[in-house]
């Protein structure tokens, strides 16, 4: 895994969690800006799965491989599943779910960036 795309997904996860908050406090469903920024997000831990997948492969492997692996799919399935519950959740609540989402994505970055620093 790189560092510097673990820290520009944690940055972005922290920005939309903030413009998510900010659209759940005014009562305001998830605009197009917020979708596609969350979709970006997901692109980039795709990215960030991918590079991990294949290093794991190449023999790479952190302490707690187990661990690691568990947060690599929480992190790439919690975007999706956010994003179906916002739909389906019609009041703010469905903008306050994707907020949650990417904060938490922003904590399973750094997470799983102390994982990987024992590499090596």
């Amino acid at each position: 895994m790189t560092g510097p795309l673990t820290v520009a997904i944690a940055a972005l996860a922290v920005a939309l969690a903030l413009a998510g908050g900010v659209l759940a406090a005014r009562d305001l469903r998830p605009g197009k800006p917020l979708l596609q920024g969350v979709l970006a997000l997901q692109l980039l831990v795709l990215v960030q799965a991918a590079i991990a997948v294949v290093r794991l492969l190449g023999g790479d492997a952190p302490d707690e491989t187990g661990a690691f692996v568990g947060y690599l799919v929480v992190s790439v399935l919690l975007v999706p599943a956010g994003m179906v519950w916002s739909f389906e959740e019609k009041s703010r609540y469905g903008t306050l779910v994707l907020a949650v989402v990417c904060l938490v994505v922003a904590v399973l970055q750094e997470r799983l960036g102390t994982l990987w620093s024992t590499v090596g």
